[in-house]
């Protein structure tokens, strides 16, 4: 009777798992708690906001443009996560279900592992692996932080776990490694683009100034997206089409550019350049990490969530970007500066901030803000206040927002306050990173139970 009783219970759990795995288009793999070593979620998440700053800072110093940042922070921040995953017994593993990921190394399922010596073995390999190229100064930042953080993880546990525990991070890092490799982003360094001519189309974009004569990364829209099923899934549809007659909506919202720039009041120049994200700044991207890195604190989160919170935001950024530079190159629309000196005046109209150099639709700040607010908000509510600090070494006031929503909307209406969007690549980029973020949750499963 025994036996009979058994059989029916491994046999009704089968059938649950199967049933759920059936129902979900990405399998799910699971964890075991059979390892003897201690969980993530009793360590400190220190380890991992240490490597986000450090990359924060990295970005910034090495000038890299925000599509190739939001690749490397996710990049990062799954190796971060498949790292600590196994000191995890509740998380999935992200083989599987990102584009494809192939299986992460195994561990011991007798030896312990330190899993803050694991990401300072991974770290260092991926930061270096990402970046086209590394100056000193951020060599030597990588090579202070892992020895730092090695020598306060020798303090805390024996010399062969933490010995052990590098070369599995330095394991995983290889393999993730061995993805990288396939995500079309060699072959797009090579490529060539050939800018159509206003003269084919007049709602063409145009270079703004004799330095950019060619648009930044125009062939973005071909790198392996992470979530999403391709680059266009959450594409939003101008619904203003190009027009210069006077009074049309497109028109209009080319006039609101205008007299917004002529208008603004001091905080708006100061919301305008508080998301600027440029120069010195770790891009829009890396300006979401670091709100990240406030959230860690500010939550007191452990280990396990704060990896968990970087992969599954950073995915969703990285995806973003791939989504919205493929829609504008689909649209290749000219920019406010354009339109403004040629249908509407003055002929040496400009704008408040300097003008990015590649086509307007969607705006690049909405959709990424959209995406990392809807994931956030997702993992910690739609009241979550936080004052954020990004950019007081740069000078700036800190900003209070009263939910990452809030912060979502003020990235996305700076841009109009720059001069360098129209509304409705705001408020469409605000949709598609919206479709983005919640396409991305829905794919990808990071807790089991």
């Amino acid at each position: 009777m025994k036996i009979r009783l058994y059989f029916l219970v491994l046999l009704s759990s089968s059938l649950i798992i199967l049933l759920y795995q059936g129902c979900n288009n990405n399998p799910v793999v699971t964890n075991t708690n059979t390892n003897p070593s201690p969980q993530a979620s009793t360590q400190d998440a220190k380890y991992a906001v240490q490597w986000m700053d450090l990359l924060y800072n990295a970005v910034s110093n090495q000038d890299v443009n925000p599509p190739k940042a939001s690749r490397i922070y996710s990049y990062c921040s799954i190796a971060m996560y498949e790292s600590v995953k196994n000191g995890m017994p509740n998380y999935a593993s992200l083989s599987g279900q990102l584009n494809g990921m192939p299986t992460m190394p195994g561990i011991s399922t007798t030896a312990i592992y330190d899993w803050p010596s694991v990401i300072a073995g991974s770290m260092p390999i991926m930061i270096r692996a990402l970046m086209d190229t590394i100056i000193n100064i951020t060599d030597q930042s990588i090579t202070s932080m892992a020895n730092t953080q090695i020598a306060e993880r020798r303090k805390a546990t024996s010399d062969s776990i933490v010995n052990r525990s590098l070369a599995y991070g330095q394991s995983i890092a290889n393999q993730i490694l061995t993805w990288v490799q396939t995500d079309n982003y060699i072959q797009t360094r090579t490529m060539v683009y050939n800018v159509p001519p206003r003269s084919q189309n007049p709602a063409f974009w145009a270079p703004t100034d004799p330095v950019h004569l060619h648009p930044l990364e125009p062939f973005w829209g071909l790198i392996r997206t992470f979530a999403l099923p391709n680059a266009h899934y959450c594409d939003v549809p101008m619904n203003k089409p190009f027009d210069t007659t006077a009074g049309s909506p497109f028109y209009n919202d080319a006039l609101e550019v205008l007299n917004t720039v002529a208008n603004l009041s001091l905080e708006q120049q100061n919301i305008a350049l508080y998301w600027q994200d440029k120069l010195r700044t770790g891009t829009p991207a890396g300006h979401w990490v670091s709100i990240m890195n406030q959230v860690a604190g500010i939550k007191n989160l452990k280990l396990d969530e704060t990896v968990a919170m970087y992969a599954l935001t950073c995915i969703a950024m990285a995806d973003a970007f791939i989504s919205c530079w493929e829609i504008k190159y689909v649209y290749n629309l000219l920019r406010p500066y354009t339109f403004i000196r040629q249908y509407i005046g003055p002929s040496n109209w400009q704008s408040f901030l300097p003008i990015p150099p590649f086509p307007e639709y969607t705006s690049g700040h909405s959709t990424q803000s959209a995406a990392a607010a809807e994931v956030l908000t997702n993992l910690f509510g739609t009241n979550f206040s936080f004052t954020d600090t990004t950019l007081v070494q740069l000078g700036y006031t800190p900003r209070t927002f009263n939910s990452f929503y809030a912060a979502r909307d003020e990235a996305a209406i700076s841009r109009l306050y720059g001069g360098i969007h129209y509304r409705q690549a705001i408020e469409n980029g605000k949709t598609e990173g919206a479709l983005v973020g919640q396409t991305v949750i829905s794919r990808v499963h990071l807790k089991l139970y």
